[in-house]
């Protein structure tokens, strides 16, 4: 899925965070036009896309 989202829709990991002990998700932004893909990962190794959308807006900040 990883490949997936680099080569073909040209997408960048923009963050990532535990949901339980078992499962991450990540956010991946296709810069250019600004579809986003929220990816759920398993600790067993499989992942699935769980939201999808348009327009991303995001911003750095830093969590004290």
């Amino acid at each position: 899925m990883i490949k997936t989202l680099k080569e073909t829709r040209g997408a960048k990991r923009q963050g990532m965070g535990l949901r339980d002990p078992e499962t991450m998700l990540e956010v991946w932004v296709t810069v250019r036009n600004g579809d986003w893909v929220i990816v759920q990962n398993y600790a067993n190794g499989t992942s699935c896309i769980v939201a999808m959308g348009e327009h991303w807006e995001g911003s750095l900040t830093n969590p004290a």
